[in-house]
């Protein structure tokens, strides 16, 4: 039990540690991945600030060569002016192969940005290519409309370069927020992963009471199970010495008597017939506990026999009254307070063998005063109750009055007995449908109760 709970809680436990460790680190993962595209999309702005610094360098200085050429018509500015075009060329390439680099690989919406800076960059070069046939042409044969065409052609492209300058800026400023936005949004995902833990540690801390409770209440419980299994083993243990130690008395009692009986015949101390008559009543005696045994088995394999008839309830308390009366001590009285006589099924030789038993039983433990059977008729049932003036049950007995082997007198010889028949009278009762009560008088002796339906419920013949 203890192993099973304990797998159960190192598995939840394993389970939630787990679950937790690869949350945190698949959300490290992308957070470090999203922190390094925001910081490659915010170092790529660099490169292109440097290339349009380059182009805005080397229009300035072909703006300066054209100045010379035109006033000189020197060699060496038109040689300038040609190179700086190439360099020009050379750094709008560079810088529109970066953004379209950034437009394939960024997410959205960086993606645009690249796209917007692409397109500026283009047009930057086909003004600066609108800008370079202007000079040429003028080269040839300049005009004051031409020049101050390529004036405002080199304003352009000024205003260009500083459009695409401030755009670049505002995206570098967005990467740089975004990076701060990302280092915030990723320290709150730690405060968050802090708070689960803590608060998935204070429910393991929970749960792990309420197992240790529910374990308590367990081990008590069965603590309590086994301490009761072990009384009832121990009560079982002394009942079976108590019955063995009956049986082995009442099975000695008769045998002896047996041997007398047959010793005396044999001698001619006494007659043959004297010595049978001893012979039969001790084997008879044998017999009935032999059929109390019998009877026991039955009751407690729930195969005991009944044989319903109908009968009369006070002829039959007559027949065994009057069996008990035969060597009655003449100090002892039993008294019939029957009232109007009442047919019942029930199976005769059972419910007789329930009177004798209860009447015998009085009689065992009633030395002086007398025993009364009563009949009280009710709705749907009839009392039978037995009372006497005798001892009355011990206190530690009457609990279990009628279970098995349950017996224990004041201490005379006169009231030992075998401890099986009240367990008898219950089951009978029972398989009859009725109920079989003990207690004891206020004043002396004891009374027992039991019912019979007059209407019985269907009786199940068991083989």
């Amino acid at each position: 039990m203890f192993e099973k709970t304990s797998l159960k809680i190192s598995g939840t436990v394993g389970i939630i540690i787990l679950l937790l460790g690869v949350t945190i680190l698949f959300g490290t993962y992308q957070m470090s991945k999203v922190s390094s595209e925001i910081i490659m999309i915010s170092e790529a702005y660099k490169p292109l600030q440097e290339s349009l610094s380059k182009i805005q360098l080397h229009h300035q200085k072909q703006a300066s060569s054209f100045d010379r050429i035109i006033a000189n018509q020197q060699d060496s500015a038109k040689e300038e002016f040609w190179a700086s075009t190439v360099l020009i060329k050379s750094d709008i390439d560079h810088a529109k192969k970066i953004t379209e680099t950034g437009f394939s690989v960024a997410p959205d919406p960086t993606q645009a940005n690249f796209r917007l800076v692409h397109q500026m960059f283009s047009e930057i070069e086909q003004a600066h290519l609108e800008y370079e046939e202007m000079a040429k042409t003028a080269m040839t044969s300049p005009s004051p409309v031409l020049l101050d065409q390529l004036n405002s052609k080199h304003k352009q492209i000024q205003n260009k370069i500083d459009s695409i300058s401030s755009e670049i800026g505002k995206f570098d400023d967005q990467a740089i927020t975004a990076i701060e936005e990302h280092e915030r949004g990723w320290l709150i995902v730690q405060i968050a992963i802090i708070v689960t833990v803590g608060g998935i540690a204070l429910a393991l801390r929970y749960f792990f009471s309420q197992v240790n409770s529910d374990l308590k209440r367990e081990i008590d419980y069965k603590t309590r199970e086994l301490s009761e299994a072990n009384k009832k083993l121990k009560d079982l243990d002394k009942m079976k010495d108590e019955f063995i130690s009956i049986a082995s008395h009442e099975l000695k009692s008769p045998i002896q008597p047996i041997f007398g009986f047959a010793e005396l015949a044999q001698s001619g101390d006494i007659d043959q017939k004297e010595a049978w008559d001893g012979v039969t009543t001790l084997a008879k005696k044998l017999q009935d506990l032999a059929n109390d045994v019998l009877d026991v088995t039955r009751i407690e394999s729930n195969r005991l026999t009944i044989y319903p008839e109908d009968i009369s309830l006070n002829n039959t308390i007559k027949e065994a009254v009057t069996m008990a009366k035969t060597g009655l001590s003449k100090d002892l009285k039993i008294l019939e307070e029957t009232g109007q006589d009442v047919t019942i099924r029930a199976d005769r030789t059972r419910l007789d063998q329930v009177l004798r038993n209860l009447i015998n039983n009085s009689i065992k433990f009633t030395e002086n005063g007398h025993i009364k059977v009563k009949t009280e008729i009710g709705q749907g049932e009839v009392k039978i109750s037995v009372s006497d003036t005798g001892n009355g049950i011990p206190q530690e007995i009457l609990p279990r009055i009628f279970g098995k082997f349950a017996t224990k007198g004041h201490g005379s010889d006169n009231q030992a007995g075998n401890g099986l028949g009240l367990f008898l009278c219950k089951g009978i009762i029972e398989a009859h449908g009725g109920k079989i009560t003990a207690k004891n008088n206020k004043d002396c002796g004891a009374t027992f109760e039991f019912t019979i339906p007059t209407i019985p419920k269907a009786i199940t013949i068991t083989n």
